[in-house]
């Protein structure tokens, strides 16, 4: 009588279960054989895209920090591990590049870009810069549209009109710094600045664009997906993942120094620069081993 009471159970679960599925209609492949619209826009999370939110970051009190560092790196795109930051070229499957992402965060008003300039960076409002000045000036075709809700311009481009494929560098500012109350040695990253290279008056010329607010466009980065390998389509970290995580190589051009100078101005060919380079990455390991007693 007992196993017979188990089996009935058993066969309720099952049935319960079978239920279940069927009505979360969650199959990886639609009616007619492709991959559904939902799995492909949800990749890899069960939650939808649009309630994913960046990775939560402590704020120390200024207080509780004894000992900051600022560095500046560029990210080089053409290097391959740098590739999810440049590709895709045109939207496709929830993943866009990373100069679309800001580009159209910037057109439709919902991100503030701030002037580039040399040796200093200032997030404010009396540096601030009008999107459309900035596409007057890379010739880029667009419509101007006033927002009916707040009364703002925003810029229609059409998708083929952003210069994504010239964005080939970006600038990186960020602070490493150590946390006396929590004891962690962290970085974070303060700004992106993308560099358009394209043709100039004597060749090939780079142009800074303008500075964003990292913090302020991680909401969107945390939205959007990145395919980080060809072997496995099927995992997709946002933007902001691997942002937090460093999965993305730069080299150092600069660092916070009393005579505020470029590693290039007092070094003299590409070895000395190098091993400058060196010199400062190793600082920053070594400092923060010589932090513990082991």
């Amino acid at each position: 009588m007992m196993n017979r009471f188990k089996v009935i159970l058993s066969a309720a679960a099952l049935s319960l279960c079978s239920l279940s599925y069927a009505q979360e209609d969650n199959s990886f492949f639609d009616d007619l054989g492709a991959i559904s619209d939902s799995v492909m826009t949800d990749l890899p999370t069960g939650a939808p895209i649009g309630d994913l939110e960046p990775i939560e970051m402590l704020n120390p009190r200024a207080d509780d920090v004894y000992w900051s560092k600022v560095i500046y790196r560029t990210i080089d795109l053409r290097e391959k591990f740098n590739y999810p930051f440049y590709f895709p070229l045109e939207e496709t499957d929830n993943r866009q590049n990373l100069f679309s992402v800001i580009f159209n965060l910037a057109s439709k008003g919902k991100i503030k870009i701030y002037q580039y300039q040399d040796k200093k960076e200032n997030f404010d409002d009396q540096h601030l810069v009008d999107f459309g000045d900035i596409l007057r000036q890379q010739d880029v075709a667009f419509t101007p549209v006033l927002d009916s809700i707040t009364n703002d311009t925003i810029y229609r481009v059409d998708p083929s009109d952003i210069p994504c494929q010239k964005v080939i560098k970006y600038y990186m500012k960020e602070v490493w710094f150590f946390d006396k109350i929590s004891s962690t040695f962290n970085c974070r990253i303060i700004g992106l600045c993308p560099i358009l290279v394209g043709e100039g008056d004597t060749g090939i010329e780079k142009y800074p664009l303008f500075w964003v607010s990292f913090e302020k466009i991680r909401p969107f980065l945390a939205q959007t997906e990145v395919l980080i390998t060809d072997k496995n389509n099927g995992s997709r970290p946002s933007y902001d993942d691997i942002f937090m995580k460093r999965r993305f190589s730069g080299y150092i051009f600069r660092e916070s120094n009393i005579m505020d100078r470029n590693l290039l101005e007092y070094n003299t060919d590409a070895e000395s620069v190098h091993k400058e380079q060196e010199r400062i990455k190793n600082f920053l390991v070594n400092y923060e081993n010589d932090l513990w007693e082991y």
